[in-house]
């Protein structure tokens, strides 16, 4: 009963060129990683600028209307003449 021996401690040791292999895969992986996080942080910086610049923008125009709407009527002197004018309506009322 010969058993062929089983060779373990040269199965189980990675070669150097490997381990060095994995490191810069691991690296290279890293540096992606990082090169995608800052662009996309800068992206969303962009995207916010943009909309507070667009907000301001909104709530400039929406105060600029509402002095336009706070503005007096015209004065009562027209008023009486527009009325002459104007002819009632007939309503029906059931």
């Amino acid at each position: 009963m010969n058993r062929p021996q089983d060779n373990r401690t040269q199965s189980a040791v990675v070669p150097l060129h490997q381990l060095l292999f994995l490191g810069m895969a691991l690296l290279l992986t890293l540096a992606a990683g990082l090169f995608y996080h800052s662009w996309q942080t800068a992206r969303l910086a962009e995207q916010v600028a943009m909309q507070t610049a667009l907000l301001t923008q909104m709530r400039a125009t929406h105060a600029t209307t509402l002095v336009k709407a706070a503005e007096p009527l015209p004065s009562a002197d027209n008023a009486p003449a527009v009325l002459e004018r104007v002819q009632p309506e007939e309503r029906w009322v059931f």
